[in-house]
């Protein structure tokens, strides 16, 4: 038991070393100019341990994704009726262990000074908003009746991962500015902001 919880703080240490290497590697270089391989040695460590630990480079420069779907999150999203999709959404997300990253003053400079980390960004979101969508599609076709916009099911589902994907932007530019150190009770209050801010408008 004692063993587990060493291994586990080694493991973190080893996790943010890498990141922390990234980060000045990438600061003092430029993404482009910084391999794998740099990072490995800065980091004192292996090829193999590096993609133990991380899926690519980028995620060593920007860290890891604080929120996932499993299949049982999206299963939820599925098949529970809901007249309120957007909080069904942030009520089933994941939250990652150990989701360490750079401060968010110096991701949003690696992001300015680096446009093709914007890219890696854009398409790390990618993925998991195509597995959304699915889910969502299907949960309107089961449950017809939670159709708020009066239309078909892509169109809803579109305008529904629209709603999320703004929200969870604005919550990982600014993660302290929700006010709330749980990180998905800070994406709720965020998209909870978009919406009441989306009602006040006037057409």
């Amino acid at each position: 038991m004692q063993n587990d919880g060493i291994r586990d703080r080694k493991r973190r240490e080893t996790k943010r070393r890498i990141i922390d290497e990234a980060v000045r590697l990438v600061q003092e270089s430029g993404f482009d100019a910084v391999t794998v391989e740099d990072i490995c040695a800065a980091a004192g460590i292996s090829r193999r341990t590096f993609f133990n630990y991380m899926d690519s480079k980028d995620e060593a420069v920007l860290g890891v994704f604080p929120f996932v779907f499993s299949a049982e999150s999206l299963e939820r999203i599925r098949t529970t009726p809901s007249g309120n999709m957007l909080e069904l959404i942030i009520a089933s997300v994941d939250t990652v262990d150990e989701a360490y990253g750079p401060t968010p003053e110096i991701r949003h400079a690696l992001l300015e000074a680096n446009p093709e980390l914007l890219h890696a960004e854009a398409a790390r979101k990618r993925h998991m908003l195509i597995e959304l969508g699915t889910a969502l599609n299907d949960h309107f076709q089961r449950f017809p009746s939670d159709l708020r916009a009066g239309s078909e099911a892509k169109r809803e589902t579109h305008i529904v991962l629209g709603l999320f994907r703004t929200a969870l932007s604005r919550y990982l530019w600014s993660p302290a500015a929700s006010g709330c150190a749980d990180p998905v009770e800070g994406l709720r209050r965020t998209a909870q902001d978009i919406t009441t801010y989306a009602q006040e408008l006037k057409w």
